[in-house]
């Protein structure tokens, strides 16, 4: 029993569903069984980590006492409690949607024969729709589902005068626009990552509609994604269909609901990280502006309002790319906090470390990498190129000389993907040539700095040519 369907879904109820769930059980309406209701709060009781005493026959004799064990009988119950979970999910699903509720209720009403009530209902329903703020999939999926039952009740009361016909046709057509260009992208970002090739159906016929029918980009749940294909597909206009998809994005923040507007956020970021790996690094600046947005619309934080320590990490490594120092310092103080605790040991101080560095505080910095605790190979070897950098600034070229050897070992022991070791490689290699070029020998400086800026498997190599410089 304990690895069954059933203790599955009753595990991952939150504490409040289970009070909820509760009550429904002991509903005589949902539930007339003792039995059912005796396994429920045996299982409420038990907790998750010790659900292996959820064994049938441990379970058995709770449920049954002195009677002769039995697995289907233990079976019969457990398939009975769980069907009531399903109805209390289901139900949950109406209860707390109350549009969707009110829809439902005006059905019954149609079909208890009573139109005043059908109609009264209904109209409850679409004021309730348009009061949201929320103008996402399901808006337009909602909007049509009423139109649909309103074309239903006066196809059948009002036969003989006109209906909404025409009012049917066009929520359908945003429904399905909107459903279509979404389910694109979703295939693009698919397609760009297994390299896979979708068939996009209609496409070829929507995309011209669209276009001569400009009114229909007046919804945003069909002109964030629009815009959005049109910029990963159309490499003359790329830059153009950006900032218009930017535009409506940073007025999407109550348009879309949670989980759809993380997704397109998500898109976003991936878009310009694309084009900075392609060697745009302009799109520096729009990544850095996307994680502003990101931070401001609370669209980075999960649910226990947690930053991630990667995001925090590659937010703060950008920023100085972009050479927003007091920025960094200002997002290191007032967003740390939100990051796991267990994490400061790596992510905090390595933040700072960057930071440090970045203001030409080299002691500072070096404090900071010493207090770095970090099991996370790349947190290491990222501290260890800085640190390097660190000695060189200073002057300390017998101790970086030293230290290069020792991170050269350091990467001959550690299994490391040989891409990666390549490029940490390189690094040591061209600072050792740095330290020891001879101060007058122009033709030595020429010849590194080609060789710098012809190694493309190269860690730092900005700020091996500012060295140079």
């Amino acid at each position: 029993m304990y690895s069954s369907k059933l203790v599955d879904v009753f595990y991952t109820l939150s504490k409040k569903q289970l009070r909820a769930l509760r009550k429904f059980v002991r509903s005589p309406y949902h539930n007339k069984r003792q039995d059912v209701i005796d396994l429920f709060d045996l299982m409420y009781k038990t907790p998750l980590d010790n659900r292996i005493a959820l064994r049938k026959e441990k379970v058995f004799p709770k449920l049954f006492g002195k009677e002769p064990y039995s697995a289907d009988k233990v079976d019969y119950v457990m398939s009975f409690l769980f069907k009531v979970i399903e109805e209390f999910l289901i139900h949950q699903q109406a209860t707390n949607h109350s549009t969707k509720a009110k829809m439902l209720l005006a059905d019954s009403y149609l079909d208890l024969g009573l139109p005043k009530h059908f109609q009264q209902t209904l109209k409850l329903a679409e004021k309730e729709l348009e009061k949201n703020s929320l103008r996402d999939i399901r808006y337009y999926e909602q909007s049509f589902s009423m139109e649909s039952q309103n074309l239903n009740f006066l196809s059948k009361s009002q036969r003989n005068t006109s209906i909404n016909l025409q009012e049917v046709s066009t929520k359908l057509e945003l429904r399905f626009l909107a459903q279509k260009l979404k389910q694109t992208c979703l295939m693009l970002a698919r397609q760009a990552v297994y390299k896979r090739q979708y068939d996009f159906g209609l496409l070829d016929v929507l995309l011209p509609y669209i276009e001569t029918h400009p009114n229909i980009l007046e919804h945003k749940a069909i002109s964030i994604y629009y815009y959005y294909y049109q910029a990963v597909t159309n490499q003359t206009e790329d830059e153009l269909y950006f900032q218009k998809f930017k535009s409506i994005f940073l007025e999407s923040n109550n348009v879309f609901n949670k989980k759809e507007f993380q997704d397109i956020y998500i898109a976003a970021v991936n878009y310009c990280i694309k084009k900075v790996n392609i060697g745009q690094p302009e799109y520096q600046q729009e990544l850095f502006e996307f994680y502003n947005a990101g931070l401001e619309f609370s669209i980075l934080f999960d649910a226990n309002n947690n930053l991630s320590p990667f995001t925090f990490s590659n937010i703060v490594k950008l920023a100085l790319r972009l050479h927003k120092l007091d920025w960094t310092a200002e997002f290191i103080e007032k967003y740390k906090h939100q990051v796991e605790e267990r994490y400061h040991g790596t992510y905090i101080h390595d933040a700072y470390s960057m930071l440090y560095f970045s203001q030409g505080k080299y002691q500072e910095t070096m404090i900071r990498l010493q207090q770095l605790n970090s099991e996370e190979l790349f947190i290491t070897l990222n501290s260890k190129v800085l640190l390097c950098k660190v000695y060189y600034h200073l002057e300390e070229y017998d101790v970086l000389e030293s230290f290069l050897n020792s991170f050269m070992v350091f990467l001959r022991r550690k299994d490391i993907l040989a891409y990666h070791r390549d490029i940490y490689k390189s690094f040591i290699r061209f600072t050792q040539k740095l330290i020891n070029l001879p101060p007058f020998n122009k033709a030595e400086r020429v010849k590194l700095r080609a060789d710098i800026e012809g190694t493309q498997k190269l860690l730092e190599k900005n700020w091996l040519l500012e060295q140079l410089a």
